[in-house]
């Protein structure tokens, strides 16, 4: 008893730190790893089995083709073309971004696939002069959606088949969860589009959020109110560097952009240069600073600067440019400060403001804490933020015009599209194991040099997810070994008994989906499988239903920004609040879950 008692505690303190949401959930994970094995619940075999489960390699593996996939351009190319069809239709550009976003879920992570789809579509909205917002919410539910078509599209699909798999039923195929998907994006494109585009076009207009080109970057700089303390000074004497002078700590003013005259052979030009800590000031020197005007005059006083002008009416995009850059949740920024980011050292940029939810965060940069989805105003040249697009597995860049947009490089994409090709295809056939399949394609991206390097290959791997899940497997094993499943199958399955396998279907869908606004999908499928999975049996059904119904719920979450990081990322660059997603994603996730525990039972007998 005195175990049962033990791990229920340690399941509880787990879920509602996942809740709580302030420390990672690898370390969670970690830590109750530990306390099973400190409390001998579990040995150490069963406790680090987890690390060799089949899941932990597929899904690494995953994560290194969503990355070839991200490097060497496949998506963006095809995204990018496909969606120039649309020309200056924002309803064909609806639709097919809704169409590719699902294919592309079907085979990438919901993070990667926003990841790729969120600058395109960004730059083709603003290009018909078009709002993001009508767009990206319902891209970043589309690609759970979109994951639904494949066994290696959503990670709970891939967590419910181990469940399966363990109860002693045959491995699912690659394309077993197709029906599941096809009602989704059938969902997705005719029910979810009309309340998106309806509610979401009469947001954005009340906002006036639209604008394009360079109509759009000045709309950016108003968003973040950055000119309204811009100001312009002009040098008369040469000043040490920046470091030395140190402007930010002692007067508060940041150092935007310094343009130098210069004269060759009798020819003059003109240098618009992004300073960084080694910069120093040169005396005729044109410096854009931000600060208050009285922080400004006091540092003008003491440098023996000329404040010549406001520079509140001016934006200067030509060399200079600015674009926002949505954190992703693996990034290695989270929880480091602005000042160890190292983005002014590493790619020659600046961090003006940064969005975190409604607020927006202009004093005292240096020194904030980065969350993951934190939306940061970037400047610098057009060919240093382009380089930030290298670093996709860290961040997002957004907002920025298709002018300006990176050249893809299409050298390896012949390479990564037959991988995928036969990945899919062996996968299909079921010749092999969905495991080997996916390894032996993630090692064949690898040697065919589809990455620079093994570190760059590794940063496309989600740790923490690894980590994580493969410590709470353990916990399942946990869960069932001292009885907690038993227990809490049976008080469930009495549901079922008295009113049928549909009821019970019913309540764990519903249950499941109502937690997964405030847990993340992976271990809200862990916790809850092995439970579904003992209903099914305990009632004499076939479990496949259960366990679709179990993937589903846990994978599609559309009423809160937060417990995804694909709905995350599109938060800050499509303007939404938390309502947005309480008024219009919540009333859909519901709507989408009686259509599939109606739908469910029908395709997959009980």
């Amino acid at each position: 008893m005195l175990p049962m008692i033990l791990t229920i505690a340690i399941l509880l303190v787990t879920v509602a730190f996942f809740i709580h949401g302030k420390v990672r959930s690898d370390l969670i994970a970690i830590c109750a790893l530990l306390c099973l094995m400190s409390f001998g619940i579990l040995t150490p075999a069963e406790a680090f089995a987890g690390f060799a489960n089949p899941i932990i390699f597929t899904i690494a593996a995953m994560f290194i083709i969503s990355g070839a996939i991200t490097r060497s351009g496949l998506a963006a190319l095809v995204s990018s073309s496909v969606l120039k069809l649309a020309g200056t239709n924002q309803n064909v550009l609806y639709f097919l971004t809704m169409l590719i976003t699902a294919l592309i879920g079907a085979l990438v992570s919901n993070t990667g696939t926003v990841a790729i789809m969120l600058p395109i579509v960004g730059s083709m909205a603003l290009a018909m002069n078009a709002s993001q917002s009508r767009f990206l919410m319902p891209l970043a539910f589309m690609s759970g959606m979109g994951g639904m078509l494949t066994l290696i599209g959503n990670p709970p699909n891939m967590v419910v088949n181990d469940v399966y798999v363990k109860a002693g039923f045959e491995s699912l195929t690659l394309f077993s969860f197709l029906p599941i998907g096809i009602i989704c994006m059938i969902f997705g494109m005719f029910i979810l589009t009309p309340v998106t585009s309806y509610l979401l076009a009469r947001r954005s207009a009340k906002k006036g959020e639209t604008g394009a080109g360079k109509g759009f970057l000045a709309n950016l700089a108003d968003k973040y109110s950055i000119l309204q303390n811009a100001y312009k000074l002009r040098a008369t004497s040469a000043l040490p560097s920046l470091k030395e002078l140190n402007l930010t700590n002692a007067f508060g003013v940041t150092v935007q952009e310094i343009v130098r005259k210069k004269k060759r052979g009798g020819f003059s030009s003109i240098d618009h240069i992004v300073p960084t800590a080694n910069t120093v000031i040169m005396p005729s020197d044109e410096v854009s600073v931000m600060g208050t005007l009285a922080n400004v005059t006091l540092m003008a006083e003491k440098y023996g600067l000329s404040v010549e002008e406001s520079d509140s009416n001016a934006y200067h995009f030509d060399s200079i440019g600015i674009c926002e850059l949505v954190i992703m949740s693996a990034s290695r920024l989270v929880n480091a400060t602005v000042a160890e980011s190292g983005f002014r050292e590493k790619y020659g940029v600046t961090v003006l403001g940064i969005q975190r939810g409604g607020e927006y965060i202009l004093d005292n940069l240096k020194d904030q804490q980065l969350h993951s989805g934190d939306a940061l105003l970037m400047q610098g040249k057009w060919e240093s933020i382009n380089r930030l697009d290298n670093e996709s597995a860290h961040w997002v860049v957004v907002g920025k015009p298709m002018q300006y947009a990176t050249e893809t490089n299409t050298k390896k994409i012949p390479i990564v599209l037959g991988v995928l090709v036969a990945m899919i295809a062996v996968m299909a056939t079921g010749v092999i194991p969905t495991v080997l399949a996916a390894l032996l394609a993630a090692v064949l991206v690898i040697i065919t040099g589809c990455f620079k390097n093994m570190r760059e290959t590794y940063s496309y791997i989600n740790w923490e997810t690894l980590i994580m899940v493969s410590c709470l497997l353990p916990l399942a094993t946990a869960m069932e070994k001292t009885g907690v499943v038993g227990i809490v199958g049976e008080h469930m399955s009495s549901i079922g008994f008295a009113y049928g396998p549909l009821v019970a279907l019913a309540v764990i869908y519903i249950v499941t989906s109502l937690l997964n606004i405030i847990i993340s999908f992976t271990p809200l499928t862990l916790l809850i499988a092995p439970i579904a999975m003992h209903i099914a049996l305990a009632l004499g059904c076939d479990p496949l239903p259960f366990m679709f119904a179990v993937a589903a719920a846990a994978g599609l979450c559309f009423g809160s920004s937060f417990s995804t990081p694909s709905n995350a990322l599109v938060v800050s660059a499509g303007r939404y609040t938390f309502m947005d997603y309480l008024v219009i994603g919540l009333p859909l996730q519901l709507l989408l879950g009686v259509v599939l525990i109606i739908a469910i039972p029908m395709i997959f007998p009980f």
